[in-house]
C-alpha cells in the first residue's frame, strides 16, 4: 500500500519522500520516491527532524505496524514516551490521535490515506463468478451487523460467521490472524466479514484486504469474503478475483 500511494502521487507530479519504518519496504519504495529514509518506529525526534529538514508540511501514514509495539517501551525515545503518556487508552484511535496531534504541533498535517487510492475501493456488488447462496447472504447480513457493533466499540473490524453464530471477533491480533483462528474452529463454509468503523479516520487507518487475507480464507475453506462497499480497500483486486474464482469463493461488497 505505501508503494501504491507513492506511485500514484508521483504520477500526479507530487514530490514524494518516504520514511520507512522497516527495511523490508525500502526496495519497493525507492523506484517511486524522490528520497527514502529508514528510521525505527520509536525514533520520534529523528523522524520530526527529517520532516523539518525536508521542509515537509503534509504526510500520509500508511502500511502495517504491529500493534504489539505499544508494549515494547525499550524501542521508544524520550519524546515518543512523552507522547504515549498522553494516550487515554491503548487502542488504535488513542495511539494515532496523539501522533497526529504531535505532528500538528510541528505544523505538519496528516492527510487522508484514500486521497490517491480511491480506485481500490469496490462499489456494492458481487465481484466474483460465484454468488453467495441464500443462507450465506443471511450469514453475511448477520455478520455485518455484529462487525459494525464491534467496530463502533473500537474492538475490531472483522468477524467470522457460520450458521448465524459469531465464531471469531478481531482484536489486537489483526484481520489475518482472526480469520485463521475463526476458520480453525468453524471449518468449511464459514463467512468472513470485514467492515469500517462508523467514524473511520482515513488519515491513519484504511480497512484493507489482500492476497494474504484470501490465502487464509482458501486454507481455512471459507466460502465468502464480504467487505463494506466503498469503505474497504482491496489490494491487487484483479489477482484477488482470479484466485477467488479458482477456488470457488465469493467476494462481495455490501
Amino acid at each position: 500500500m505505501p508503494r501504491m500511494l507513492a506511485e500514484q502521487a508521483s504520477k500526479d507530479n507530487i514530490k514524494v519522500i518516504a520514511i520507512a519504518l522497516s527495511k523490508d519496504s525500502i526496495s519497493s519504495l525507492q523506484p517511486v520516491c524522490d528520497k527514502v529514509f529508514q528510521l525505527g518506529i520509536g525514533q520520534t525526534n529523528k523522524l520530526l527532524k527529517t520532516l523539518k529538514n525536508e521542509k515537509i508540511k503534509n504526510v500520509f501514514m500508511i502500511g502495517k505496524v504491529d500493534k504489539k509495539v505499544i508494549f515494547q517501551t525499550k524501542i521508544f525515545d524520550f519524546r515518543a514516551l512523552k507522547i504515549l503518556k498522553n494516550m487515554k487508552l491503548n487502542d488504535d484511535k488513542s495511539l494515532m490521535t496523539v501522533v497526529i496531534d504531535e505532528l500538528k504541533s510541528e505544523g505538519i498535517s496528516c492527510l487522508d490515506q484514500s486521497l490517491f487510492l480511491k480506485k481500490l475501493f469496490p462499489s456494492k456488488g458481487v465481484l466474483t463468478k460465484k454468488k453467495p447462496t441464500k443462507s450465506e447472504w443471511e450469514d453475511i447480513q448477520y455478520g455485518f451487523s455484529i462487525a459494525k457493533e464491534m467496530a463502533q466499540m473500537e474492538i475490531g473490524q472483522t468477524v467470522v460467521v457460520k450458521n448465524k453464530s459469531i465464531v471469531a471477533v478481531e482484536a489486537m491480533e489483526g484481520t489475518d490472524q482472526t480469520i485463521m483462528r475463526g476458520l480453525k474452529i468453524a471449518g468449511k463454509g464459514a463467512i468472513v466479514v470485514k467492515v469500517s468503523r462508523p467514524k473511520q479516520d482515513f488519515r491513519y487507518d484504511i480497512p484493507a484486504v489482500g492476497e494474504t487475507t484470501l490465502s487464509m480464507i482458501i486454507k481455512g475453506k471459507a466460502s465468502v469474503l464480504a467487505l463494506e462497499a466503498e469503505r474497504t480497500l482491496v489490494v491487487n483486486k484483479d489477482k484477488m478475483i482470479e484466485l477467488a474464482n479458482k477456488y470457488k469463493i465469493s467476494i462481495v461488497a455490501v
